[in-house]
């Protein structure tokens, strides 16, 4: 890839739930707040970017978005942050067509965004291509087994040369939970792949989701660790 041209970045699991949302809009928050233009996509169309950055009641409507925008077309472009850009799906059915100019299009966005981040909708066929046109990927997980095993799942369909993070999220410290995270170390020990420290579950992450604020937008001190993860996931994704 030409290091002049933006980055397209995955956050992918194969299990709901796990907080893909969650870190693509935190992830996206954070690169912007440091001048970088992000440009965030979904192959979900619940469109739960949304959710996560706007009050109810705000929720901007939308007719015309990705596949609009993909056939080469100006759809919907909806501005989140200053820099932070969203660019909503219409449906979840996908035509061949579709698959067939998605690269060109995110080629086109690589050289108006630094980084494009795409929330993806695990079990979908489409979630494929997105992988293939990504240049990294990013795993969200829970200290469970059933998502350790998604874990080795992504980096065998992928090839662990993709993968840029694995991310606890939702951490809680029992035993269980500590056991599991052990064999995440052990697993990843060997590799290259960035392995941060947890994103503790806490009701502050909970109550400003329900705002539709980011966790740049606090000053909590409770909050101060999960920004230090972000963070350092940040430092990686411009290496």
């Amino acid at each position: 890839m030409d290091k002049n041209n933006g980055k397209v970045i995955i956050v992918k699991v194969n299990k709901g739930g796990v907080g893909k949302t969650f870190l693509t809009v935190q992830l996206g928050a954070g690169l912007a707040s440091i001048g970088k233009k992000v440009l965030i996509l979904t192959s979900d169309s619940q469109n739960n970017i949304l959710h996560y950055t706007f009050r109810d009641g705000e929720v901007p409507s939308f007719k015309n978005g990705l596949k609009v925008w993909v056939r080469g077309k100006k759809g919907e472009l909806i501005k989140l942050r200053e820099n932070l850009f969203f660019i909503p799906l219409e449906n979840s059915k996908f035509s061949s067509v579709f698959s067939k100019k998605l690269e060109p299009f995110l080629n086109r966005m690589r050289e108006e965004y630094d980084y494009i981040l795409i929330d993806s909708m695990p079990l979908l066929k489409i979630d494929s291509e997105f992988v293939r046109c990504s240049d990294k990927i990013i795993i969200p997980v829970f200290c469970d087994r059933a998502t350790i095993e998604g874990v080795v799942n992504v980096i065998e369909e992928a090839g662990i040369e993709k993968i840029l993070a694995v991310v606890p999220n939702k951490y809680r410290s029992t035993v269980t939970q500590n056991e599991n995270l052990e064999k995440l170390k052990t697993l990843l020990r060997e590799t290259d792949i960035l392995f941060p420290e947890p994103i503790r579950e806490l009701s502050q992450v909970e109550n400003l989701l329900g705002n539709g604020k980011t966790i740049w937008e606090t000053k909590s001190k409770l909050l101060d660790d999960a920004k230090k993860t972000l963070a350092d996931i940040m430092i990686e994704l411009g290496e």
